[in-house]
């Protein structure tokens, strides 16, 4: 996969570790899989939007690695360098399955919705929750890490919750557009 020079330009100015750069070329291995098969089937994919997406959507880990508010950082960043706004919701919309406005405002974030509305960025979100760091994993690999957040976490098993059931709503409508099975 090629990587297109102005995601290297961004990587570069802010510093993106090896590792998360790793992490996002896996997201977009994955996504462009699924995109590409998607787009196969006859529904219309932008597969740029897909590649920048997935390759720019933890751009923020170089400012936080607080689960809760890189993807926010991610956006902000991508905003500030004029990024095309599609690619910033990408990377805005991409944790776990989403987040309801009102969920984030329960994590003490701007209460605004971060649920991943628009093809490219449910392809992209569901592509994240199968890359484990630089390898590719399963969905059930997915859901396992969502397993040991509640026994770490009890609190937050309100939020487990309502993501397991975006995510598995999420898989569902991926394979069925894309005929792949996860």
């Amino acid at each position: 996969m090629e990587i297109p020079p102005e995601v290297l330009e961004l990587w570069d100015k802010y510093g993106v570790e090896e590792s998360v750069r790793k992490h996002c070329i896996t997201v977009a291995k994955i996504a462009m899989r699924i995109a590409e098969k998607i787009r196969q089937r006859g529904y219309p994919v932008d597969l740029e939007a897909v590649l920048k997406g997935a390759l720019l959507h933890d751009i923020g880990r170089a400012i936080t690695h607080d689960p809760f508010k890189h993807f926010i950082e991610s956006a902000r960043i991508l905003r500030k360098e004029g990024v095309d706004e599609r690619i910033v919701r990408i990377a805005e919309r991409h944790f776990s399955a989403g987040l309801s406005a009102e969920e984030a405002e329960r994590l003490g974030l701007e209460p605004k919705d971060y649920t991943p509305l628009t093809l490219e960025e449910k392809i992209v979100s569901f592509a994240d929750n199968l890359a484990m760091s630089d390898r590719i994993g399963r969905f059930e690999d997915f859901m396992r890490r969502l397993d040991e957040i509640d026994r770490r976490n009890p609190k937050l098993s309100w939020l487990t919750e309502k993501t397991r059931e975006r995510a598995r709503k999420l898989r569902e409508e991926i394979e069925n557009l894309s005929g792949l099975k996860f």
